[in-house]
């Protein structure tokens, strides 16, 4: 009796061990891998992951980044940028889905460049393009980004500000300004 005792004792604990051994490779194998240092964004889709990675420094802080996608959560991944693009030092990014994605270069959009810095994939990150803002306002040399880009009511939107002269001319003000975008943001119009 002892002897049978002792077997089930040893059966449940080898059971136990096992159940728990499976319910770690479960865990371990379905786990977000953690980002690397020299990832500046990045957003899980499923078990898909896409990430704008930094690849150098440039001139005139700036760097050069390009986006991977991992297609096990992190654990390795692919570079799908053709060829990479340089931002700012301080940039701000977004993947609104798997093929719609922004890099927005710096904050600050100065008029005499027609406001580009507002870089847009279409593609899922192969290839940018310079977003257009079409904004004519004399009073301004600057439009501040003040977000990335994002989706309301099935509406590609763009929250910025400007800095401005009153119309009474009594001073300056800062006023929120929104842009809609009618081709996934290659144009973006003052809503």
């Amino acid at each position: 009796e002892i002897g049978d005792i002792m077997d089930l004792k040893k059966i449940i604990t080898l059971i136990v061990t096992f159940i728990f051994l499976v319910i770690g490779i479960i865990f371990y194998f379905n786990r977000d891998y953690p980002d690397g240092r020299n990832t500046l964004y990045s957003k899980s889709f499923d078990k898909e992951k896409i990430k704008f990675e930094r690849y150098d420094y440039s001139l005139g802080q700036n760097q050069t980044v390009g986006v991977e996608i991992s297609h096990n959560k992190g654990r390795t991944y692919e570079k799908v940028t053709d060829t990479p693009i340089i931002v700012s030092m301080e940039p701000m990014f977004v993947f609104l889905d798997k093929k719609i994605g922004f890099a927005i270069s710096k904050p600050n959009l100065q008029k005499y460049n027609k406001y580009k810095g507002v870089q847009v994939t279409q593609d899922g990150g192969k290839t940018f393009t310079n977003g257009v803002i079409n904004y004519d306002n004399p009073n301004i040399e600057i439009i501040t980004v003040e977000e990335v880009p994002y989706k309301e009511n099935n509406k590609l939107i763009l929250h910025c500000s400007i800095y401005q002269v009153k119309e009474d001319l009594s001073g300056y003000e800062d006023k929120d300004i929104y842009f809609e975008s009618p081709d996934k943001g290659l144009t973006w119009n003052l809503k």
